[in-house]
């Protein structure tokens, strides 16, 4: 009997201890597979989760961008720029508790890539937010290195997801390698307890059959969000290439002034993005009565430019143009519309036509239309595209047509530029003309007279000789009068020779002078000494501050020439008879020694302002009556401009005094 228990004592105990070791092996495994599908699945749903909102928040950025671009929809950026800012701040935060929790070492320093490339999209998303109202064109130029940090986040989370899953795929298939092995153990352990092998088989294939479901569910699940996520990315790839398309169609639409290039690079980048059989700009006549097709695509083919009434005020593109709204015909209403306008042509065949508004600042400047054989062609994709690219054309439209008017504008001006300096070089002629007649008549007429005088006593001589009644007395009186006769006319024609050899230092001869290294310490000093004199007489004292050696290449006999004008004319006219004043004359070079000034300062009368506007012109003066005819600084100002290549220009105050400022140009000698 104890032989009997002991065995059975002994089968019972190794059965029950075995039944123990392997309900607790099974737990394990079984926590261990649990483990693995609450653990990674729940892990790589919350990656794909994270992942989706964080191409919900790039494609809520791409819908503000393409809205503000287009300008039709009010929005709000500030409040948009913050809620996509809130969004990414709450993806963070999720990431960030993933990483602390659910992520394995490795993981963490990729997350943690992640985390600060999301932090450079949000300044990404401040910055280009920011910018949009401020320079559009150069926000676009951003979207492309704006975009390759959403594209380095999208497939870094991508290939977690993955990994995480063929983690899990591998931890489960360890685990059913592992229960296997268990269950061929339990199975060769009970063969010498046959109810408890039994009873272990059946535990096992119990959880062997939960382990499998298991590990199908979190297959399966795995397979799913793998899928998703390569839609997803697909999806973002396919938005990414649009939007850089869409930039470069902005850059050469914004790139050229010339309203055929921008036509045709509008055509061009819309026949790359959506369907497009026809393409045509639209805008109507200036009397109302046609529409205008400045430009006109048939499948590829330009046509040239045309026009065609208008058939009725309902048509799409009258109502486009007229309200500034988009409009879309589709299947059988695109068709009737294409047959009514068409009739039996190609054109009639259309199944669907977009007409959309180009408008800038509130005004419709033409309608772009596409059209294609496919009623489907046009989605809320395409919708979009055309909006986009016709917001840049309607910028570049208006950009050129305001270069084409600034053109017009400018030709105009030119024109008119052209008629005032002819009238204005008329007008000098005639003062010109009319000042040497005003000075030349006097002394003429008084040799005229004169010589009249001469000839009636010549002739009286003539007479009382014939009539023998000539006397001495009245001979000697005629010697007399013919005697002061002769030195009037000489003395008047004396100054008629130099009134003309002064209106002939007017006219400036650029044959003459020579190009010389002068001095302008040592010209300056000889200068000044032709007027001591003067300056003696009038009690005017003079300084002269110059350096010694300060040299420049100029004209030196035009520079004396314009100097002593200008400083008679200061000696003349700056200081009243008996008066007396001071006169300090300066002259430097500037700093890249390209240019010499000579300033003359006086403490005289000064000019009055409605003088001043006349002092350089030719024949004007205030003291004609003492024999100046107003040609010395006309004639210092041309000096200064055609010979010595600089400018004159004259400053006063009445009471104060004036400066005369002379600025010379180095000039190249001659060889």
């Amino acid at each position: 009997m104890l032989r009997i228990m002991v065995p059975v004592c002994a089968a019972g105990l190794l059965m029950i201890g075995l039944f123990g070791t392997g309900e607790r092996t099974l737990n394990r495994l079984t926590g261990a597979i649990d483990q693995i599908v609450t653990h990674n699945l729940a892990g790589s749903i919350k990656l794909s989760d994270i992942n989706t909102r964080v191409q919900n928040v790039n494609a809520r950025f791409n819908r503000l961008l393409a809205v503000k671009s287009a300008g039709r929809q009010p929005m709000d950026v500030t409040a948009e720029l913050a809620a996509i800012t809130a969004q990414v701040d709450a993806i963070v935060i999720d990431l960030q508790a993933y990483r602390d929790v659910q992520a394995t070492p490795d993981q963490r320093a990729r997350l943690d890539e992640i985390l600060r490339n999301l932090a450079d999209y949000k300044s990404s998303v401040a910055w280009v937010g920011s910018m949009l109202g401020i320079d559009f064109a150069s926000t676009v130029s951003f979207i492309e290195p704006f975009g390759a940090v959403f594209d380095r986040v999208q497939a870094e989370l991508t290939r977690i997801v993955a990994e995480t899953g063929q983690d899990a795929q591998s931890r489960a298939a360890e685990a059913t390698r592992q229960a296997e092995v268990t269950v061929r153990a339990f199975l060769y352990s009970a063969v010498a307890v046959m109810v408890g092998i039994a009873l272990l088989a059946w535990l096992i294939g119990r959880y062997q059959q939960r382990l499998r479901i298991n590990s199908e569910i979190l297959r399966q699940e795995v397979e799913a969000r793998t899928a998703e996520l390569r839609q997803a990315n697909g999806d973002l790839a396919a938005s990414a290439e649009t939007l850089r398309q869409l930039g470069d169609a902005g850059l050469a639409l914004t790139a050229t002034l010339d309203l055929g290039e921008v036509h045709a690079a509008l055509w061009r980048h819309l026949s790359e993005l959506i369907p497009v059989d026809v393409f045509g700009m639209v805008r109507i006549s200036a009397d109302g009565r046609d529409l205008l097709f400045e430009r006109f695509v048939f499948e590829g083919q330009p046509w040239p430019a045309f026009s065609r009434p208008i058939l009725q005020g309902t048509e799409p593109a009258v109502r486009a143009l007229r309200q500034g709204g988009g409009l879309v015909l589709t299947a059988d209403e695109a068709a009737s519309w294409a047959r009514g306008v068409a009739g039996d042509r190609l054109q009639a065949s259309m199944q669907a036509a977009i007409w959309w508004p180009l408008v800038v600042s509130g005004r419709v400047l033409a309608v772009v239309t596409v059209q294609n054989h496919d009623p489907r062609a046009y989605g809320s994709q395409a919708l979009e595209i055309l909006r986009s690219a016709c917001a840049y054309a309607a910028i570049a439209i208006a950009n050129a047509c305001s270069y084409r008017d600034l053109e017009a504008t400018l030709a105009e001006l030119r024109t008119t530029q052209d008629k005032l300096v002819q009238q204005e070089k008329m007008a000098s002629l005639g003062r010109l003309v009319a000042g040497v007649a005003h000075e030349i008549n006097t002394p003429l007429g008084v040799v005229l007279t004169a010589a009249g005088s001469l000839h009636g006593g010549v002739t009286d001589l003539r007479d009382a000789i014939a009539q023998g009644r000539l006397t001495r007395s009245a001979l000697e009186q005629g010697i007399a009068e013919w005697a002061d006769l002769a030195t009037v006319v000489e003395r008047n024609a004396l100054r008629t020779a130099t009134l003309v050899k002064s209106f002939s230092a007017v006219a400036v001869d650029e044959t003459e002078g020579r190009i010389l290294e002068t001095d302008l310490s040592i010209l300056l000093h000889d200068v000044i000494a032709l007027f001591r004199p003067a300056l003696d007489r009038g009690a005017i004292s003079l300084d002269l501050a110059v350096a010694d050696g300060l040299v420049i290449r100029t004209v030196p006999e035009s520079l004396t020439d314009a100097l002593t004008r200008i400083l008679a004319n200061t000696i003349d006219h700056a200081f009243p008879e008996g008066q007396g004043g001071h006169v300090t004359v300066t002259a430097t070079m500037d700093d890249e020694g390209a240019n010499a000034t000579i300033i003359v300062v006086d403490n005289g009368c000064g000019i009055a302002p409605e003088v001043l506007s006349h002092v350089c012109d030719p024949f004007f003066t205030t003291a004609r009556g003492s024999g100046h005819p107003g040609l010395g600084l006309h004639v210092a100002y041309n000096q200064a401009t055609q010979r010595l290549k600089g400018m004159l220009t004259v400053e006063s105050t009445v009471g104060v005094g004036s400066r005369v400022t002379l600025r010379l140009a180095q000039q190249a000698l001659f060889k």
